[in-house]
């Protein structure tokens, strides 16, 4: 596993995209989603953004 840690206001966009089908399922209300994104687009602009995105890979062979 590796664990990639952005800062870059420019992840903003992603987190944009991952509320979207959180509130198309009705897993998260859409006002609790954009009350998030404007949290976190406040801590962009304040210099205290942080996003980690763990990734894993796997490997086999027959």
């Amino acid at each position: 596993m590796h664990t990639s840690v952005f800062t870059d206001p420019a992840m903003l966009s992603l987190l944009a995209r991952l509320a979207e089908p959180a509130c198309a399922s009705g897993a998260v209300g859409r006002d609790r989603a954009d009350e998030w994104l404007a949290e976190q687009r406040r801590r962009a602009e304040t210099g205290h953004f942080l996003v980690a995105i763990p990734f894993f890979v796997a490997a086999a062979s027959t």
